[in-house]
C-alpha cells in the first residue's frame, strides 16, 4: 500500500513528477512547440539545409540547437537509403518529438516485461513443487545470458528482412510481417524477451511468503479457486515490488536502448538515432565535442532527466511502500 502523504512529504518526489510532467507534457504538446513540415507527419525528425558537406550548423534563430548530418538509412521511420541524404535534422525539432518515442518505447516494453514476468514468478509461486522449480531454472538461464549478445543475434537471424527498405511485405513470413506491422527493433525485442527475470524472482519470493499467511487459508476453507486466491488476494498483496521495479525500468530502457543504438544497433529511440549522427563530430577524428556541442549536448542531458526522473519516481515508491526504510 502507498502512503501518498509520505510520498509527497519527500522534496526528491516532487522533483521526479516534475520532470516526468515536463516530459509528458512536451510529448503531448509536441505539435505546437514544434510543428512539422506535414501537419499529418510524425516522424521525429524534419530535414533542413541541404548541404553537400555534411557538417552540424550551430545554433541559430531559425534553428535554436543547431542541425546534425542526416543517417541515410532508417526505414523504420519510412526513411531508405539515398533519401534525402544531404540534408540536416533540426536537433530541437528532434529533441521535442523524441519525447514520445521515448514515453512509447520505455512504457511499452517494461509493461510486456513485467506482465511476462509477473505471470511466470506467480505461477511458478503458487504451484510449487516441480512446476516452480522448472520455471525459476528457466529464469536463472536467462539469467546468464547476456542482453548484447542476445539483441546481436536476433538482430542477425530475425531482422535481416524485416529492415530492409526494398522488401515486399508480401514475401514475408507471418512472424516477420507481425513484427514489421509493429515496428518492432531488435533492441525492443531483445530487451522483453531478456528482462523479465527479475520480476518473475520478485513476484515468486513475496507469493511464496504469502501463500502460507492466514488470508490465503480462509480463502481455500471458503471455496475459493485457485486463480482467485491467486489473482484476489495473492498479487495484490505482493506488487509493490513490481511497481517499484517498472517505475525506474521505464526510464531504464530507454538509458538502454540509447546505448545499443549509439553502437550500432538499430531502434526506434529517436533521441539516441541523432547521437549516433553526431558520434563523428563528438567522438571522432575530426571531432571536437566542444565545438560541436549542440550535436550531443541537448540529446544526452534530455536522456540523463529522463532516466533521473524515472529513477526517482522509483526511489519515491520504495519508500512509500516500505515505511521502515529511511
Amino acid at each position: 500500500m502507498i502512503r501518498w502523504r509520505a510520498f509527497f512529504r519527500q522534496r526528491q518526489n516532487w522533483l521526479a513528477l516534475l520532470l516526468i510532467g515536463l516530459f509528458v507534457g512536451t510529448a503531448v504538446a509536441a505539435p505546437i512547440i514544434a510543428p512539422p513540415n506535414d501537419p499529418e507527419s510524425r516522424v521525429p525528425f524534419k530535414s533542413v539545409g541541404q548541404t553537400f558537406t555534411r557538417l552540424p550548423e550551430p545554433p541559430s534563430a531559425e534553428h535554436p540547437l543547431g542541425t546534425v548530418p542526416q543517417i541515410e538509412n532508417l526505414p523504420q521511420f519510412g526513411i531508405a537509403p539515398g533519401q534525402d541524404a544531404f540534408y540536416n535534422w533540426d536537433v530541437f525539432f528532434t529533441l521535442i518529438w523524441g519525447t514520445r518515442s521515448a514515453l512509447q518505447f520505455g512504457l511499452v516494453v517494461t509493461v510486456l516485461t513485467a506482465v511476462f514476468g509477473i505471470i511466470v514468478g506467480s505461477v511458478g509461486a503458487y504451484t510449487g513443487g516441480w512446476v516452480e522449480r522448472l520455471l525459476m531454472a528457466i529464469t536463472d538461464a536467462f539469467l546468464a545470458f547476456p542482453v548484447l549478445g542476445a539483441i546481436w543475434i536476433i538482430q542477425r537471424t530475425l531482422f535481416t528482412a524485416v529492415f530492409n527498405p526494398f522488401l515486399e511485405p508480401e514475401t514475408l513470413r507471418w512472424w516477420e510481417l507481425f513484427l514489421y506491422n509493429f515496428k518492432v527493433s531488435p533492441i525492443m525485442l531483445g530487451l522483453i524477451l531478456f528482462s523479465w527475470m527479475p520480476y518473475a524472482r520478485l513476484t515468486n519470493s513475496s507469493i511464496a511468503q504469502l501463500r502460507q499467511s492466514e488470508f490465503v487459508t480462509a480463502a481455500r476453507s471458503m471455496g475459493a479457486t485457485g486463480p482467485r486466491i491467486l489473482f484476489r488476494h495473492l498479487l495484490p498483496n505482493a506488487i509493490a515490488p513490481t511497481i517499484v521495479l517498472m517505475a525506474k525500468d521505464v526510464g531504464g530502457m530507454v538509458i538502454w536502448a540509447a546505448a545499443f543504438i549509439f553502437i550500432g544497433f538499430g531502434g526506434e529511440v529517436a533521441w539516441a538515432i541523432v547521437l549516433v549522427g553526431s558520434r563523428d563530430f563528438a567522438l571522432g577524428l575530426g571531432g571536437n565535442p566542444f565545438i560541436y556541442w549542440w550535436t550531443f549536448l541537448p540529446i544526452a542531458t534530455a536522456i540523463t532527466l529522463f532516466g533521473l526522473g524515472w529513477n526517482l519516481l522509483g526511489d519515491g515508491l520504495n519508500r512509500a511502500m516500505n515505511p521502515h526504510l529511511k
